[in-house]
């Protein structure tokens, strides 16, 4: 499907009402659409799992004695050299650019002891998403969510911590980088949530979710931007991802600046990485980014992470974040 007909498609069915879902990938080349109607007849290889709506296709049950993250995958050792030439050219194009914040992202190579179907089912986050023989992902980033009064909320997660540090908590909210990283996100999702939505506003500021993994607790912190749906915008939500997408919390603003900063430096594809998966109800929607993720390419498997970058970071400070947020999600 190309990307107009997807935008098309999903505003005819979110005016008559038909309940959805789609994935769409972060350079917007390759977007995916279905009824959920068909979707629960069809063997359409796909399984989710959101707050609200979960759905196993073709499920298959495997036994893992061992449920350590070490079980499940290993990490061959992310090249601190090819991420720093990566950082320092951001640094440079900074300036030059006018830009505030970059999310840098790599492909760290993994070995994985399992399938993709066994981690999809064994791992725990707000949304996980398995497309089959393609990738795992077990995000804990939300979107956009639209309620059935057209209220449209947006959470951007920026700032990442190890949790067991000491007082780790107000490490991360009194970091001058990390607020500084964080205030500009939230601008910019104010900013692209204005074309959409009237009464745009900060609910919540820089609140801290805990992240469990096997062997670790991290700290992420998020805040919550709500508004009210256009009349324009309240049957068209196609119009809407038109408008919002790729999602500006793993851009950088300004967004098309920041772009043009990923294009450059990045040297891979994202992807699915940092994509979007949304479900349509009927009446609400809710959606995730498609972060922590585990993505087959070729016969390899490469778990994708990244952060924001700022004139104030350090190379080895966002590599040591990019390392700890590989890692598979669980209870």
């Amino acid at each position: 499907m190309n990307l107009e007909s997807f935008y098309l498609q999903i505003d005819q069915w979110t005016e008559k009402g038909i309940p959805y879902v789609f994935i769409v990938d972060f350079e917007l080349k390759n977007p995916k659409l279905y009824r959920l109607d068909n979707i629960e007849k069809e063997s359409i290889p796909i399984s989710l799992c959101f707050p609200h709506y979960t759905f196993k296709n073709n499920e298959v049950i495997e036994r893992v004695n061992d449920q350590s993250e070490n079980a499940l995958i290993s990490i061959i050792q992310p090249d601190f050299d090819l991420y720093k030439k990566k950082f320092d050219r951001t640094q440079q194009l900074f300036n030059k650019l006018g830009v505030d914040v970059i999310n840098l992202t790599s492909a760290t190579q993994i070995e994985l002891h399992q399938s993709l179907q066994a981690i999809y089912n064994l791992s725990s986050a707000k949304y996980k998403v398995y497309l089959e023989d393609c990738f795992v992902c077990f995000s804990p980033e939300t979107f956009i969510r639209i309620d059935s009064n057209g209220e449209i909320s947006s959470y951007p997660m920026k700032g990442t911590i190890d949790a067991l540090l000491p007082n780790a908590a107000d490490r991360i909210l009194n970091h001058p980088k990390e607020e500084e990283e964080h205030r500009a996100t939230v601008n910019l999702i104010i900013e692209e949530l204005k074309q959409v939505a009237d009464h745009v506003k900060i609910k919540r500021y820089r609140y801290l979710d805990k992240i469990k993994t096997s062997n670790n607790e991290l700290y992420q912190v998020s805040s919550e931007v709500v508004g009210q749906l256009k009349g324009d915008y309240k049957k068209s939500y196609g119009s809407l991802l038109r408008k919002l997408l790729p999602a500006g919390s793993i851009t950088g603003t300004p967004k098309q600046k920041a772009l043009q900063i990923i294009n450059e430096v990045e040297e891979y594809n994202r992807s699915y990485y940092t994509g979007v998966c949304g479900v349509f109800d009927g009446q609400t929607l809710d959606s995730c980014v498609l972060i922590r993720m585990i993505e087959k390419v070729g016969s390899a498997y490469f778990y994708k992470s990244g952060g924001g970058v700022t004139k104030k970071s350090k190379a080895q400070d966002e590599f040591e974040e990019i390392k700890n947020k590989i890692y598979v999600s669980m209870d």
